[in-house]
């Protein structure tokens, strides 16, 4: 299988370690930006249904991008995973090297733009079964087949009886004679 040199994947590590602590500060600023709006949404909060309205609009969208913030750390956490791994920069797709241009764009890609397409158009539909053939060839990194590692079998359950609570039957009701009407 072809990969990227040692060279160019400390490259591409600085690259992403820089685009990590960015994003580690941005989601910072992001975090503290939701603190104070809600902090100032409590205080004079039902006054102005217009500037009430117009605040949680703003709460949903700091949130939106708190979480995708947040993904974006991860991707970049996983593509150091990828580097530490070196299966960064080949295609989860197609198994070929990814274009370098391509990871200076997207230094968190994981597919081509030749994968991309076979998905897009539905020439390619990944199973399961090709997903663990493929890593039983490469025999590398995270894909690496786990599922051949027996698991001990669950303890045995054990089943209780259950037992019926006693419960008042009941009672009959007697007429009376006595109409009170």
């Amino acid at each position: 299988m072809e990969r990227y040199s040692e060279k160019e994947l400390a490259q591409f590590a600085e690259r992403i370690k820089s685009d990590y602590q960015l994003a580690k500060t941005e989601l910072q600023m992001l975090r503290d930006q939701v603190t104070e709006l809600n902090d100032t949404m409590s205080e004079g909060f039902g006054a102005d249904m217009g500037e009430d309205s117009s605040s949680v609009s703003r709460l949903e969208l700091l949130k939106e991008q708190v979480l995708r913030k947040r993904d974006h750390i991860q991707d970049l956490q996983n593509a150091m995973l990828r580097i530490k791994n070196k299966v960064y920069g080949v295609c989860s797709v197609t198994g070929n090297l990814i274009d370098k241009q391509r990871l200076d764009a997207v230094p968190t890609t994981i597919k081509s733009l030749e994968g991309m397409r076979l998905e897009a158009s539905g020439q390619l539909d990944i199973t399961a079964q090709d997903i663990a053939r493929r890593a039983i060839e490469r025999r590398e990194g995270p894909n690496k087949i786990i599922s051949k590692i027996k698991k001990p079998p669950p303890p045995p359950r054990k089943v209780e009886k259950k037992r019926k609570k006693p419960g008042r039957k009941p009672r009959k009701v007697e007429e009376d004679d006595d109409d009170l009407i």
